[in-house]
């Protein structure tokens, strides 16, 4: 499950992922302008959509490659995200699974603060 985190901790953990991306050079995550990736937006509206259904538990991120390069080499990645329900399957290889409709993200630079 999800914990809340010291906002002194979480401003580190970032600066740490961008400094390593950025240490990364070709290889790191790219925004499909061409940037670092920082982090992705996810809107109110697509997660209000999601947290309606009354049997969403929780909401799956999942990393994915943005669809502007999709077939392409460039390292440009995004973040799909659905709403998960429990996986009440007997032997379940994990313990919840994706349901309903699939939300891409927009990606961090340019939307971002």
């Amino acid at each position: 499950m999800a914990k809340i985190i010291d906002p002194g901790q979480a401003q580190s953990m970032i600066q740490e992922f961008r400094k390593q991306n950025k240490a990364a050079g070709e290889h790191a995550l790219k925004t499909p302008d061409g940037k670092n990736l920082n982090g992705s937006f996810l809107d109110r509206e697509s997660l209000e959509n999601i947290l309606k259904d009354p049997k969403v538990a929780g909401i799956h991120v999942y990393l994915a490659k943005h669809p502007d390069v999709a077939g392409k080499t460039q390292n440009v990645h995004t973040l799909v995200y659905s709403g998960s329900v429990p996986n009440t399957a007997t032997g379940a290889a994990t313990p919840y699974t994706s349901v309903g409709a699939m939300y891409g993200s927009d990606p961090c630079p340019p939307w971002c603060g």
